[in-house]
């Protein structure tokens, strides 16, 4: 069983849906905005809510038990369980997608090109391309990172969370979820960070232009040294 199949059922409970990052991500979508896809969709909630306020959502996840929840609690939206390096084989076109949770960093270097190229493919001339990550600039400057805890009082459960051997190819991500002095799940996972710089330009070597590039969902400043989020938003030109 993957990383991640152990971790769905509790995976909504950890990351809930957020209505400032549903927010942000409405208000980079085109005008004429009809069809949409989520590129690493996890347990599909923004789909389900995109799908809710009319859009067809598309959300697209490699792990099945994630695709499972998304199903059983999202009947609207088209859930594919694929890997997001192969969306240049969905009917296109798409209007918009994005890419946000820091799932684009379980992508290295190559495999971070071959997405843009599928992206390339079924994203329409003037189309939205939001990513999220955290902030790898500051996060390279450590050789660990360990987050605040964090408590799901409602839940009875904590998630922890740490950085480990932090290089700037790659580093491990180990995660724990406790209830009490009970461990309920506790994995790892190899992630590939990116300074913001090296991304954008790889983004603009495959036809996407940056709009947009801040610290947080509320479009507040990026800043390079401080802890953050990291959210692009590029558009899709005409010769992409």
């Amino acid at each position: 069983m993957s990383f991640y199949s152990q971790f769905a059922d509790h995976y909504e409970a950890v990351f809930p849906f957020q209505e400032e990052t549903y927010a942000f991500l409405k208000s980079c979508l085109p005008a004429d905005t009809r069809r949409i896809l989520d590129a690493g969709c996890g347990t599909g909630h923004y789909c389900g809510r995109l799908a809710a306020d009319g859009y067809e959502a598309v959300g697209v996840d490699l792990d099945p038990e994630m695709i499972r929840v998304a199903q059983s609690r999202y009947p609207a939206p088209a859930f594919r369980c694929m890997n997001m390096l192969e969306v240049g084989t969905l009917p296109p076109p798409f209007d918009a997608a994005f890419c946000i949770g820091n799932t684009a960093a379980h992508l290295a270097g190559e495999a971070s090109a071959r997405l843009l190229e599928g992206l390339a493919r079924v994203l329409r001339p003037g189309a939205v391309w939001i990513v999220q990550t955290v902030n790898w600039d500051y996060i390279l400057q450590r050789s660990s990172y360990r987050f605040a805890p964090k408590v799901m009082a409602a839940a009875g459960v904590t998630f922890l969370r740490e950085y480990r051997e932090i290089s700037e190819s790659r580093l491990r991500f180990c995660t724990r979820l406790v209830a009490g002095d009970r461990t309920l799940f506790d994995g790892e996972v190899w992630l590939y960070p990116m300074r913001a710089m090296e991304y954008i330009d790889l983004q603009e070597r495959h036809g996407f232009r940056l709009a947009g590039h801040y610290g947080d969902f509320k479009g507040g400043p990026f800043n390079p040294d401080a802890y953050s989020g990291s959210v692009f938003v590029f558009e899709k030109g005409s010769t992409a």
